[in-house]
Parts: C-alpha cells; sequence; structure tokens
C-alpha cells in the first residue's frame, strides 16, 4: 500500500474512534442527566416533607401559645372584674352616690365564671368570632 492510502485508513480509524467516544460522551451525559433528574425530585420532596412538619411544628406552637394567651387574658379580665366589684363595694358601702355603683357586680361576676368555665364565650356573652384558614 502506498502511503496515501495508509494516510487514509489511519484518518478513518481516527475518525471512527472519534465518533465512538463522542457517542459513549452523549450517553454518559444521558446518563448523569437522569441521576442528577433523581436527585434533584429526591430533594425537593425531601425538603416539601421537611418544610411541612415544620409548618405543622410552628402551628400547633401557634395555637398552644393563643390558648395561652386567652387563659391569661380570662385571668387578667376575671381580676379586673372582681377589682371593679370591690370598688363597687366599697362606693355603695361608703354611701356614696354612683350611678354605676349599682347591681352589675354579681353580673359581671357570674358572666366572667361563666367564661371560664365554658371557654367557648367571652366575657360579653358572645360567641368568638370563628377562625379562618388561609389557603
Amino acid at each position: 500500500m502506498g502511503m496515501l492510502t495508509e494516510d487514509m485508513t489511519r484518518l478513518r480509524d481516527e475518525i471512527l474512534a472519534l465518533r465512538s467516544s463522542r457517542q459513549g460522551l452523549i450517553h454518559d451525559l444521558a446518563r448523569e442527566t437522569e441521576k442528577r433528574r433523581a436527585d434533584v425530585s429526591s430533594m425537593l420532596a425531601n425538603t416539601s416533607e421537611a418544610l411541612s412538619a415544620v409548618a405543622k411544628a410552628t402551628k400547633a406552637d401557634r395555637l398552644g401559645s393563643i390558648a395561652d394567651l386567652k387563659s391569661a387574658v380570662a385571668d387578667i379580665l376575671s381580676g379586673v372584674s372582681t377589682d371593679l366589684c370591690g370598688i363597687r363595694q366599697v362606693w355603695l358601702a361608703s354611701g356614696t352616690p354612683a350611678r354605676w355603683a349599682g347591681g352589675e357586680c354579681g353580673k359581671q361576676t357570674r358572666q366572667v365564671a361563666a367564661a371560664d368555665s365554658k371557654g367557648s364565650r367571652s366575657v360579653t356573652g358572645r360567641k368568638p368570632a370563628p377562625v379562618r384558614k388561609k389557603r
């Protein structure tokens, strides 16, 4: 064989080798892409689950805090009502005329006691406003 034939054969072999390596690279890239897609999907699922767990824990904590706050407010209202009742009784006992010093003392005390025992009604006797859930 001549020199030109050998060069053409070598060139053809190099072209075939490069084509084969290019196809191998394309297949490797496709496999890596699929693997990355699976990893990203898994990561997103884990992140979503973790975020959901944190949201549930935060909501439970907020609801517990609100319950504690409601209880504290009810205790304060009861104390204020008791103080006002005592003040009214002192005003009545001292003979000081006051239009507000009348018989409301027992009524408010009963309302506060009823609100504390039921936990569902406020001191005014009305039901609390419903809590709206956010979407």
